[in-house]
């Protein structure tokens, strides 16, 4: 039976990467008995670790039912949660905000500090709005984060 030519392919992918490996380790090998022996381990540790991605996940609850119209004298709220994926225990630093043009009004701002893998859920109450076009936005500013939504006038 004739292999694929994505075999193939993927076959050849495999040995020129152990080829390039091979060659690397053997370079950092001589001058690793140069200096001194453990820099060839740290070396090939360092070649084949994979360091796990970190990041922070800043999402709307239930998006579908933010607020999407302004109407007069009406209370709103909406819920944003805060997911800490950074490997380490992280102070998130937030502000909430309505913006028009250049203007912002703050609506709520305040700090977590989260574990790793752990989330916070954190409800935003506001209103009532004159009835002009508004966008929303949740910052997470020491992460440079952000999200937002619109409010249409009625």
């Amino acid at each position: 039976m004739e292999p694929s030519e994505s075999n193939r392919q993927n076959h050849k992918l495999i040995i020129g990467t152990g080829l390039l490996i091979l060659v690397a380790a053997s370079l950092v090998g001589i001058y690793g008995l140069a200096s001194n022996v453990p820099s060839i381990r740290n070396a090939v540790i360092l070649a084949t670790t994979v360091k796990p991605e970190a990041f922070t996940e800043l999402y709307f609850e239930d998006h579908s039912n933010l607020p999407k119209t302004i109407e007069k004298y009406k209370e709103y709220s909406f819920s944003f949660t805060i997911h800490n994926l950074e490997h380490k225990e992280v102070e998130y630093l937030y502000i909430v905000y309505l913006q028009r043009d250049s203007e912002k009004t703050i609506l709520d701002s305040g700090r977590l500090n989260l574990q790793n893998d752990e989330y916070k859920s954190q409800q935003v109450d506001f209103g009532p709005l004159e009835n002009l076009r508004a966008q929303i936005v949740v910052e997470i500013t020491n992460k440079n984060q952000q999200i937002d939504f619109w409010m249409e006038k009625q």
